[in-house]
């Protein structure tokens, strides 16, 4: 009877020992996982977010200079080299709208900048105007007549045969302006991020503990998230898809330049950053890709495949975009293809992975 008194004792024993270690475990890889959420989170806006939006900024500031120099010897190398300067700005842009949330579209930013298509007769009607197109001028104009687009049309011209000859004194006085205020934009945009300044990073970062914005930190994840698939959304069936449709290469985001596709790729390369939290001359950091490796391996490389498979897509798009609606349409809905499969994932597999596993 002892023997087996005992013997009971040492099963209870084990299986106290065995409960508390198993509680200990789950303990330590709760707190693991919430340590891998706050590094993503922290980093996201460290290592891609301020990062980017530093890259806007100064990227708008050298296309200023560029101007300037222009205005002041009008050849057509100064013109080429505003072009430039528009396009490297422009890459720091599209990039950016694969996490196009939070001051961004909160201030609208985004269409103060980047909203198209522009209408070459609206905009011919204001060069002919009296209106003093001076930089306070420009900030009360409707969007379609400042920002991107509108600089395109003044140092690209219709089919991209601007020269600078042809550019006049009036044209000179909106570009400048139109320079001027873009910059200012894309300063606004930088300071709501600056930790020093408005700080929308801290909003990010303390999520889940005192942001008054994400109460959560899945509700954090789930913007980041949603702004990955909208970006998909709009440039397979909009961006792409509206000048298509109509067959009017008008519709086209950068017609002037001829850059859409250019665009377009960036725009998908942004949803790359922001699943790697990466951004060139940064960094990298703990990315979402990480955190989704931890608990579904499969799913991670089935996201990066997909991410990768999309940008590479466009490779077979061997003209203009404004030539390509008419010419290589089944090689646009091959691309628009692989970018609503991607985006079928991030709204499927990569959203309910985020509602299943970020608890707090």
């Amino acid at each position: 009877m002892r023997t087996k008194f005992i013997l009971t004792l040492s099963v209870i024993g084990f299986a106290f020992a065995s409960c508390s270690k198993d509680n200990a475990n789950s303990s330590s890889s709760t707190t693991t996982q919430t340590t891998l959420e706050q590094n993503v989170l922290t980093d996201f806006a460290a290592n891609l977010a301020n990062p980017n939006y530093e890259d806007i900024q100064a990227k708008a500031q050298a296309m200023n200079s560029a101007i300037t120099t222009f205005n002041a010897t009008p050849t057509d190398d100064n013109l080429a080299a505003v072009r430039t300067a528009w396009k490297n700005t422009r890459a720091a842009w599209e990039s950016c709208e694969g996490f196009l949330f939070g001051p961004v579209e909160d201030f609208n930013y985004d269409p103060t900048m980047d909203d198209w298509p522009v209408n070459k007769a609206d905009l011919d009607n204001l060069l002919a105007s009296s209106n003093p197109l001076q930089v306070s001028d420009i900030d009360q104009l409707g969007t379609t007549l400042k920002g991107f687009h509108a600089i395109e049309y003044i140092i690209f011209g219709v089919g991209s045969t601007q020269k600078a000859a042809n550019i006049t004194d009036r044209d000179k006085v909106y570009l400048a302006s139109l320079g001027e205020s873009l910059y200012n934009t894309t300063t606004q945009l930088r300071n709501s991020w600056d930790p020093v300044s408005g700080n929308y990073t801290a909003q990010v970062v303390t999520a889940g503990k005192g942001s008054t914005t994400f109460t959560t930190r899945q509700s954090v994840f789930l913007a980041l998230v949603g702004s990955m698939a909208d970006i998909c959304n709009e440039v397979a069936n909009e961006k792409m898809q509206t000048p298509l449709a109509a067959q009017d290469s008008t519709l086209d985001e950068s017609s002037f330049s001829h850059n859409s596709v250019n665009d377009f790729k960036n725009n998908i390369t942004g949803v790359l950053n922001a699943y790697k939290c990466q951004y060139p001359g940064a960094a990298s950091g703990h990315s979402l890709s990480e955190l989704v490796a931890s608990k579904n391996a499969s799913l991670d490389l089935k996201i990066q495949s997909q991410i990768n498979t999309a940008i590479a897509s466009f490779s077979a798009i061997t003209t203009t975009y404004e030539k390509a609606i008419y010419t290589q349409q089944n090689q646009i809905k091959t691309v628009q293809a692989a970018i609503n499969t991607l985006k079928a994932t991030i709204e499927g597999d990569l959203e309910t992975f985020v509602q299943t596993n970020i608890k707090d």
